[in-house]
C-alpha cells in the first residue's frame, strides 16, 4: 500500500502546507514570547520542523511492513517506544542541534534558548509522532475496508454471473426438447415441413449459441431470434399460430439481457397454442418513454386448457430472476394479467 503522505501530488501538498503552518505558528509563538528575535525564531523553527517532517514521513514503511494493525497492543507499544524514543527523537534532536550550533553557535542567547527548548521540543515531537501514527492506522483501516468492499463486490458479481449463466442454460434444453418433438410429429405426416423445420432450427440454434455467450444483446438481435423461433413453431401449427410485432424503431438500438424474451414467447406457445383448437394470435408491442423500455406480449388462451396444464412456471420465474440480477434497486419489473381471454405480460426495463 502506498505511503498516505507521498501517494500523490495532492497529499504531498497538504503535508507540506501543514508543516509550513506549524513553522509559522511556532516562529510567532517563540518570537512574541520574547525568547528570540524573529529571524532566529524562524530559522530554529524551520530547521527542526523540516528535519522532523522529512524523518517522520518515512516511518510509514516500518509501521506498515510490521503489520501495525495485526500485532498485540504490547508489541505495538514496544515498537513505538523504540522508534520514537530510541531512534526518531535522538536522531532528530542531534541533527537539528548540530545544524543550529553551526549557524548560531557564537550567539550565547540562542545557545541558552536551545538548551531550554529541548524538553518542549521532545514533547512536541512525541505529539506529532502520535498524530502521524494515528493517521497511519486510519489510512490502513480505510484501505483495508475498501479492499474488503471491492472483494465483496467482485465476489457478488461472480455469483451474479454464475446465476445468470445457470438461468440462461435452462432456456436452450427446454426449447430444443419442444422443437424436436415438433419435428418428430411432422416426420411421418409432413416430411417436407419436417425438413424445413430442421433447417430453420439449425439457423436458430446457431444464433442462440452466439447469444448465450453474451450477457447483454441489442433488442433488434433478440427480436430477430424470436422471429426465428416463431417461424419454427409456425411450421408446426400452421394457421393455428399467428403473430405480429409493433416495435418503435427507436427501441432497436437499446440493450436488454440476452435471451430474456425467449421464455415469454415459449409460455405464449405452451399456454396459448398448445391448449386451444382455434387460431391463436400473439401480439407484441415494444415502446419506450424517458426512463423505461416497455415490452408487452399478449396472447389468446383457453382458461380451461390452462387449468388442465399448469406447468411449473419456470419461464416467468426465469425472466423475473434475471431481471432482479441484471438491474439493481428493483428498477426492472415483470407483470402478468389475465383479462377477456387474453394473457398479458409486461416487462419494464430501465434505459439508463
Amino acid at each position: 500500500m502506498d505511503n498516505p503522505v507521498t501517494r500523490n501530488y495532492r497529499t504531498r501538498m497538504i503535508y507540506t502546507g501543514i508543516w509550513a503552518l506549524i513553522i509559522i505558528i511556532q516562529t510567532l509563538a517563540v518570537h512574541f514570547a520574547g525568547s528570540l528575535p524573529l529571524g532566529y525564531a524562524f530559522v530554529d523553527s524551520f530547521v527542526f520542523n523540516t528535519i522532523y517532517a522529512c524523518f517522520i514521513v518515512w516511518l510509514w514503511y516500518p509501521l506498515y511492513y510490521n503489520r501495525l494493525t495485526e500485532k498485540p497492543w504490547y508489541d505495538n507499544w514496544m515498537m513505538h517506544v523504540v522508534l520514537a524514543g530510541l531512534v526518531l527523537l535522538p536522531l532528530w534532536l542531534g541533527i537539528g542541534n548540530m545544524m543550529m550550533y553551526f549557524l548560531f553557535g557564537e550567539n550565547r542567547d540562542y545557545l541558552y534558548f536551545m538548551i531550554l527548548s529541548v524538553w518542549w521540543k521532545v514533547i512536541g515531537g512525541i505529539f506529532f509522532y502520535i498524530v502521524f501514527v494515528l493517521v497511519c492506522y486510519l489510512s490502513v483501516y480505510i484501505n483495508r475496508l475498501n479492499e474488503k468492499m471491492n472483494n465483496e463486490i467482485r465476489l457478488n458479481q461472480l455469483i451474479k454471473d454464475g446465476e445468470l449463466n445457470l438461468l440462461k442454460s435452462q432456456i436452450n434444453p427446454h426449447f430444443l426438447f419442444n422443437s424436436l418433438n415438433s419435428v418428430n410429429s411432422l416426420i411421418i405426416g409432413k416430411p417436407e415441413q419436417a425438413q424445413e423445420m430442421l433447417v430453420a432450427l439449425s439457423d436458430y440454434l446457431r444464433c442462440t449459441v452466439l447469444s448465450t455467450k453474451q450477457t447483454i444483446s441489442g433488442l433488434q438481435e433478440e427480436i430477430e431470434n424470436i422471429e426465428r423461433y416463431l417461424s419454427i413453431e409456425k411450421l408446426r401449427f400452421g394457421n393455428k399460430l399467428n403473430y405480429k410485432f409493433d416495435i418503435d424503431p427507436e427501441c432497436f438500438q437499446l440493450k436488454i439481457p440476452s435471451m430474456l424474451l425467449q421464455p415469454l414467447f415459449e409460455n405464449a406457445i405452451k399456454h396459448g397454442v398448445y391448449e386451444t383448437t382455434y387460431a391463436v394470435f400473439i401480439f407484441s408491442k415494444v415502446h419506450k418513454d424517458a426512463d423505461y423500455l416497455h415490452i408487452e406480449i399478449i396472447n389468446d388462451f383457453d382458461p380451461d386448457g390452462l387449468s388442465r396444464r399448469k406447468g411449473s412456471g419456470i419461464g416467468l420465474k426465469n425472466v423475473l430472476e434475471r431481471l432482479k440480477l441484471s438491474y439493481s434497486d428493483n428498477k426492472a419489473s415483470l407483470q402478468t394479467k389475465i383479462e377477456n381471454g387474453k394473457f398479458m405480460v409486461t416487462v419494464k426495463i430501465p434505459i439508463n
